[in-house]
């Protein structure tokens, strides 16, 4: 991806995903993790098929990639509605075939989650839709491509955490503990698909500027100097693109012996 946002598909000479088909979650929000990656993937050769809640988000993403020569589809779906999702993945084997090689997991609920709160003024409804978000939703996507990635004996699932998991932040427990469970549901499933040649690791972010944190930015002046100050790498505030290199190594051959690994990218705020 270009320093403007742009897409640049690669030479296919070059392209360490030629042909691999991928799917990516929560890829509509501009910016966004899912958006970078989805990008990133689709300029090493991969064709992508963007899922998200935001239909219009997801349209957006696929018109970059279309229009930088790339390939994507756009699969707006609500990843707790098993029968839509099951309904995405149809529609990717009618475009594709039935192949399915990467899976980024990059949904998760906290686009307006609000601020800080103690542990004990979360509500229970607000707990249920994180864990539901951000854990089953996962669950639910592996289960939909797994048959697929076994029938090739080949797959990459990549599943987004974050950093605050290993810190501890205070203020927002139930992200927190849906996070750490993102990290369990990923060693497990790797213990359970290595026999079936099937990779899975977790990416867990710093804080990174995407959409709603920028959001939080504007309403909290000076916020995103405190987040910055936290770095070792501190000259700049994480960026959505600085995700996008760690997962293509994630999905890509370069890591085939590298399973149940969390990989933390955070500028250093945590040595993990």
């Amino acid at each position: 991806m270009r320093k403007d946002g742009s897409v640049q598909i690669k030479p296919e000479v070059a392209q360490v995903l030629k042909d691999r088909v991928a799917v990516v979650t929560g890829a509509g929000g501009d910016p966004s993790i899912g958006r970078s990656v989805a990008l990133r993937l689709a300029e090493e050769g991969a064709k992508v098929a963007i899922v998200d809640i935001d239909a219009a988000g997801a349209e957006a993403t696929v018109a970059e990639i279309v229009a930088g020569g790339g390939e994507a589809l756009a699969c707006p779906c609500n990843i707790l509605d098993v029968p839509a999702i099951t309904a995405a993945v149809e529609a990717m084997v009618a475009k594709w075939g039935r192949r399915v090689d990467i899976l980024v997991n990059s949904a998760a609920w906290y686009k307006g989650m609000g601020g800080f709160r103690s542990f004990d003024e979360w509500t229970e409804a607000e707990w249920d839709k994180m864990m539901a978000v951000n854990v089953k939703g996962s669950w639910n996507m592996a289960k939909a491509v797994v048959p697929i990635m076994k029938e090739r004996k080949y797959g990459k699932i990549v599943n987004v955490a974050s950093d605050c998991f290993l810190i501890g932040v205070p203020g927002f427990i139930h992200y927190i503990s849906s996070k750490g469970a993102v990290m369990g549901l990923t060693r497990g499933l790797a213990r359970e698909l290595g026999e079936f040649g099937i990779r899975v690791n977790t990416l867990a972010p710093g804080y990174t500027m995407t959409e709603e944190s920028l959001v939080q930015c504007e309403s909290r002046p000076g916020w995103a100097d405190v987040m910055k100050d936290q770095q070792a790498l501190g000259e700049r505030n994480q960026q959505p693109e600085d995700l996008a290199g760690p997962v293509l190594f994630l999905a890509s051959p370069d890591s085939d012996f590298v399973t149940a690994h969390t990989l933390v990218v955070n500028g250093g705020v945590v040595c993990y």
